[in-house]
């Protein structure tokens, strides 16, 4: 399996899904080898603590290939990474052996892949989005294993109009080279189908799991603000993608309308300056409270000190942070085009362009007690369902590995 994202090297839900899904495939018995490009920063294995249940280390081998590749990362984040990589290596004197761009960089990464395709004993090739499907191709041609690519969220979903031409050239190149594909939404497979003209009985819809649906919602936990000060979430990378903008538009419509109501944004982005800025401006400074990125435990803590947790994404094909939320028995509002949309039935919906519908069932849940108490019971009740766990989406990805590997074998 070839990752691009993967704890504690993340920066979005791209390492959730990953790790829930490489946790999964352990737990049904298969072995994973799992090939990530991460910097060399002196944290050799700290990830052995997220995947360390009974059984984990033994069948989860990593190999790591070093590499300023980061999680999201575009065209012109890499060059950043690149001189930050060059700083942490010892003897590199301020240069690296890395590409001079980041296609460069992909490709060294998939000669490292060839290599490790000869080497290591594998039935089928697994890989998440466009930054590893060249190392996964590049495995294929070596070995002549199966290929099943994941689409997380395509050039479309994270750049929206600027979609970079080559990213896209070599996401539907991937796309087409893999012999199933498996997408997190039926949002996510009509856009493969339309925008790359893929066989859609090649595409696979396995919604997310999550690691532990039965979190304790109830554990007191010390709170920040006064008992009597609500408090709005938004959780994510502060991106175009996530729509953070209309979050804050939405915030002043609220607390025009809500005494005392506390704004909180989790997560790190390149719209963060701007968001801050039009926080000034629109007199908010005192009521909205930027975190930064939190991980782990504190992502929990989060959710469990918010009233309502706001997902106004622009492009979602799927959106772990609706299920993490509802774990959390935090009330959830979603944009009405999500895939998370398409599974939960105790969510409110809204487009994500409208900030007055979105504000009145922020306002409402606030406001009407009951409203709360009922979203809050129905969501935990739902998301403690199996079908929200791991298993069910290893069992349904193991199912494609033995189609692939069936296929494989009727083709030769």
């Amino acid at each position: 399996m070839f990752g691009w994202e993967f704890p504690p090297y993340q920066a979005g839900g791209l390492a959730t899904a990953t790790l829930g899904l490489v946790k999964g495939l352990l737990q049904t018995g298969l072995q994973v080898t799992l090939v990530v490009p991460f910097p060399i920063d002196g944290r050799v294995l700290p990830e052995l603590r997220l995947v360390s249940t009974a059984g984990l280390r033994v069948a989860l081998r990593r190999v790591r290939v070093p590499s300023p590749l980061t999680p999201y990362g575009g065209v012109g984040e890499y060059a950043a990474g690149r001189a930050a990589a060059a700083r942490r290596i010892p003897g590199t004197r301020g240069t690296t052996p890395y590409g001079v761009d980041l296609f460069h960089e992909i490709e060294r990464f998939s000669d490292v892949a060839a290599e490790i395709a000869e080497t290591e004993p594998h039935d089928v090739i697994d890989c998440h989005d466009w930054i590893t499907y060249p190392a996964a191709q590049r495995a294929h041609e070596v070995s002549g294993r199966p290929l099943v690519a994941h689409i997380h969220a395509t050039e479309r979903d994270r750049s929206g109009a600027g979609e970079n031409a080559e990213i896209r050239r070599r996401e539907r190149e991937g796309l087409l080279a893999a012999d199933h594909i498996i997408c997190n939404s039926l949002r996510m497979r009509r856009q493969v189908v339309e925008s790359y003209k893929v066989d859609p009985a090649r595409i696979h819809v396995v919604p997310w799991g999550l690691d532990d649906p039965s979190a304790a919602p109830d554990v007191p936990e010390p709170q920040p603000f006064p008992d009597d000060e609500p408090v709005v979430l938004f959780v994510g990378r502060v991106t175009r993608q996530k729509g953070p903008e209309y979050f804050i538009e939405m915030a002043r419509r609220v607390a025009d309308v809500v005494p005392h109501v506390r704004f909180v944004v989790v997560g790190t982005g390149d719209l963060l300056p701007q968001i801050i800025d039009r926080t000034v401006e629109l007199g908010l400074a005192e009521r909205v409270h930027f975190t930064g990125g939190v991980s782990g435990p504190d992502v929990d803590r989060a959710f469990r000190m918010a009233t309502v947790c706001v997902m106004p994404s622009v492009s979602e094909p799927f959106g772990l942070v609706a299920l993490e939320s509802l774990r959390n028995g935090t009330p959830v509002i979603v944009a009405r085009n999500a895939g998370v949309a398409e599974v939960v039935r105790n969510a409110l919906r809204a487009d994500f362009w409208d900030i007055e519908r979105m504000a009145d069932q922020v306002a409402g849940i606030i406001r009407y007690h009951e409203l709360h108490r009922e979203l809050r019971a129905h969501g935990l009740e739902e998301v403690t369902h199996p079908r929200f766990g791991l298993a069910e989406p290893a069992r349904r990805t193991v199912d494609i590995y033995q189609r692939a590997l069936v296929g494989a074998v009727r083709s030769h």
